[in-house]
């Protein structure tokens, strides 16, 4: 895909027999943060949605099993194209995007640019902030440019982390087997 062989892995089908015909069922597309990342912190938590939609797992590039390819193309843009070129390729539509951290960003980079590939998108601890990826990273380690004149106060790590939690509210939500519904996973047990 656009230069680079992407990972991936499937459970559940994508049509389900229903009474005398087949009916299509949702496909989930899930993007990991990274890169670096891999697509196993989605499992076994959205294993137990393939009763209900088929779950596309993707390593993007640069990340996990897909080819890491030309680092200068680690960007929210490529990542963007390589996410709608896959979907393409393997005939999927309408999926519903659903990133974490990084991958966050990439989904919602997807759909801005282009429009129609994905029905729906789920956001969880989404990573925003200046446009390219190593403007990114500085901000987030604190060597980001500031003010001239002003003081940044010193924190610990641990004051840090206090204020940015690891975890968002999809990550501390446990699916229970529960059918999804128009307002899941709000509706779901275990979700606040």
């Amino acid at each position: 895909m656009n230069g680079v062989r992407l990972y991936f892995d499937v459970e559940g089908c994508g049509l389900a027999a229903r009474d005398r015909y087949m009916a299509a069922r949702p496909t989930i597309v899930l993007l990991h943060g990274g890169p670096g990342a891999d697509h196993s912190l989605f499992k076994p938590e959205f294993s137990a949605m393939a009763d209900a939609a088929q779950v596309v797992y993707l390593d993007q590039r640069g990340s996990g099993r897909s080819d890491h390819g030309d680092p200068d193309l680690w960007t929210w843009d490529q990542w963007a194209d390589d996410v709608a070129g896959f979907c393409r390729a393997l005939d999927i539509t309408a999926p519903v995007l659903v990133g974490t951290s990084g991958g966050g960003r990439v989904a919602v980079a997807c759909a801005g640019q282009h429009p129609g590939v994905a029905a729906a998108l789920v956001l969880d601890s989404t990573l925003f902030g200046p446009g390219s990826l190593e403007d990114s990273w500085r901000s987030s380690s604190g060597a980001a440019a500031r003010r001239p004149g002003r003081r940044r106060r010193a924190t610990s790590g641990a004051t840090r982390a206090r204020r940015r939690p690891e975890h968002g509210p999809l990550t501390q939500c446990r699916f229970t087997g529960a059918r999804p519904t128009a307002t899941w996973p709000r509706a779901a047990p275990g979700c606040g």
